[in-house]
């Protein structure tokens, strides 16, 4: 398969040999030794995996061929032509596949049965959240409910030990090559990347670690302007809704997204949203419809980048149905309730001080996260006024290359004196020159206003994306203050200890068979305040337990940095390059321009 590649093979190199040389590798990659494993960032697969490999060694005898492969596919209940696409993708031309190559034709096998693409970039772009793999006849006991998860996610940090523990517990798993483990680096301080001094043991918050959601400048999702439609008096404007990942297009109007918007605050609220740019008035402005179109691609594309929402029901219907988003609104069975938390099972290995160490600092954070908006902010400004610069110096120097172009005129008088009107030769020569050093000009000018043009269109844009998960940790922590439960708790312990002290007083000041209905009555208030005291409680910590992995994702988006800037100096560099070889060939045509007086005199 990485003969389709004209780059090198993302998922590593095959394993050497055929299937049939000794017992399966339990990586794609081929034998890793724990320095192997340290480099490398895996994907553990289910058990269904090393059922089918085995099976398929079986069927084979010893070696997985091409009719092998087919007829293990035959049970994923596939279109021909999808199973006959998916094993032409896989035979490298050698007389058996490798696991490997095996393993990555049921992953596109797993993408056609959830009508997603079934192609090696497919899987690239799904690599930490494929769909589970359905064969018929092929049984395998469950490795966790998400067996896409690695071994540690139910306990702690995930690392190359988890891995090596899952690869020899029999799992197969996908080596992802360094870019994927480079984008889990961020998380890898712990408590001293969360701004605690002093912190001596480091764990990593119990986060799903999906590469893609940690990929600011990744678009799955493009929208323009479609049709209007409306009566007479209101109109509005359609925008046609194409999502790569689904393979679907919907038109939706900037209500619905606004709606959707809503849902995904009330349902997850505490944790962060991509934010929606606002209404404004009625549209007659292009500019203000160009950046509108901006916004909301910007906000489609943030939501499919987060994966608990990319499996969400309310979702899914928003990128698929071709309904009206309405109409799906008004017949679907819509559960918004607030999203339910297991405290105890997402904590996971992170010790509970440190979550509530984290929150305790929460108005220290949130100062930092109101100097990084302002920070973000200034830099976007900044950057869209040199485009703006660039763009007016490049039109400048187009009007000032125009002057110096020499229009075509006749040599000689038609009628008049021909010495008179005789052009000297270093005039002519003048005029060529002039003519060449004007198109040297004008590339200048060119590549100033392209120069502009990116600066505003890719370095801008990409940092206001850095910039919306800014503005939504700043929202979600407004939020997250607004739903403190530590004074209703307090509140709550005070009244539960103020009738335990009336309570003692009645027992101890009257006879208990005297007083009875007024104990029962206390008793009744106490356990009612000590249920009372317990929601919040629990909900309290669900507060402090999402903002301890929330602050961890929002550290996660500071690696997108570093492809911010190399491309902002990258793209600086390349148009500079490019103008200063225009400006020599320039000064090369200006130092042969005739310098000599009487050259221009006959």
């Amino acid at each position: 398969m990485s003969d389709l590649y004209d780059i090198l093979d993302p998922w590593g190199p095959a394993a050497s040999g055929s299937a049939s040389a000794g017992p399966a590798p339990p990586l794609l990659a081929g034998s890793a030794g724990p320095e192997e494993l340290a480099r490398q960032s895996l994907v553990v697969l289910p058990p269904v995996y090393a059922a089918a490999y085995a099976e398929a060694l079986a069927a084979g005898g010893g070696r997985i061929t091409r009719d092998t492969l087919q007829s293990t596919l035959a049970r994923a209940r596939l279109p021909r032509h999808i199973t006959g696409q998916i094993v032409l993708a896989a035979d490298a031309g050698n007389d058996a596949l490798t696991q490997r190559d095996f393993n990555l034709a049921l992953a596109m096998a797993a993408l056609a049965q959830k009508n997603m693409s079934p192609t090696l970039e497919g899987i690239m772009f799904h690599k930490d959240a494929l769909p589970l793999l359905e064969l018929d006849g092929v049984e395998a006991p469950a490795a966790s409910d998400d067996p896409w998860l690695s071994a540690a996610a139910n306990g702690g940090a995930a690392g190359p030990d988890a891995a090596a523990a899952a690869a020899t517990a029999g799992l197969g798993s996908l080596a992802l090559g360094p870019d994927s483990a480079a984008k889990e680096r961020p998380l890898s301080p712990g408590r001293g990347a969360l701004g605690t001094a002093g912190a001596v043991a480091a764990t990593v918050p119990n986060i799903s670690l999906d590469a893609a959601q940690w990929r600011l400048d990744l678009e799955d999702v493009s929208i323009k302007e479609a049709a209007e439609k409306g009566g007479i008096v209101f109109k509005h404007t359609n925008y046609e809704v194409t999502t790569r990942s689904f393979s679907s297009m919907v038109v939706r109007r900037y209500n619905d997204f606004s709606w959707m918007s809503d849902y995904l605050v009330k349902r997850y609220p505490y944790r962060m949203h991509a934010n929606i740019p606002p209404k404004g008035f009625p549209v007659v402005d292009r500019r203000f419809l160009d950046n509108r179109i901006k916004g909301l691609t910007r906000f489609a594309c943030a939501i499919l980048r987060t994966p608990f929402l990319q499996r969400d029901a309310i979702v899914i219907q928003f990128f698929t149905n071709t309904d009206e988003f309405t109409h799906v609104l008004r017949v679907g069975n819509l559960d918004t309730d607030v999203e339910e938390i297991d405290v105890d099972s997402e904590v996971g290995a992170t010790p509970w001080a440190e979550v509530q160490q984290t929150y305790d600092a929460l108005a220290d954070f949130y100062r930092q996260v109101a100097q990084d908006e302002d920070k973000y902010r200034a830099q976007i400004q900044a950057l869209e006024k040199i485009a703006r610069y660039e763009r007016a110096i490049g039109d400048e120097l187009c009007a000032y290359s125009d002057t110096m172009r020499v229009a075509n005129a006749p040599r000689e008088s038609v009628s008049g004196s021909r010495k008179f009107h005789a052009v000297p030769a270093a005039k002519r020569a003048l005029d060529g020159a002039l003519n060449e050093l004007s198109m040297s000009l004008s590339d200048v000018s060119l590549l100033g206003k392209s120069h502009g043009e990116v600066l505003k269109s890719v370095s801008a844009e990409h940092l206001r994306r850095l910039y919306d998960a800014v503005v939504s940790m700043k929202l979600m922590m407004d939020r997250m203050r607004l739903m403190d439960k530590r004074k209703p708790i307090e509140r709550a312990r005070e009244r539960i200890d103020a009738l335990r002290k009336q309570l003692a007083q009645v027992a101890a000041d009257a006879p208990a068979a005297a007083d009875r209905a007024s104990t029962e009555r206390l008793e009744r208030q106490v356990a009612d305040e000590s249920a009372e005291l317990d929601l919040l409680e629990r909900e309290q910590r669900r507060i402090e337990l999402r903002f301890h992995q929330e602050l961890a994702r929002y550290r996660c988006y500071e690696c997108f940095l570093h492809r911010h800037y190399r491309a902002f100096v990258e793209a600086h560099i390349k148009h500079h390059t490019l103008a200063l070889d225009a400006w020599r060939q320039a000064l090369a045509t200006a130092a042969e321009l005739p310098a000599e007086p009487r050259g221009f005199i006959l």
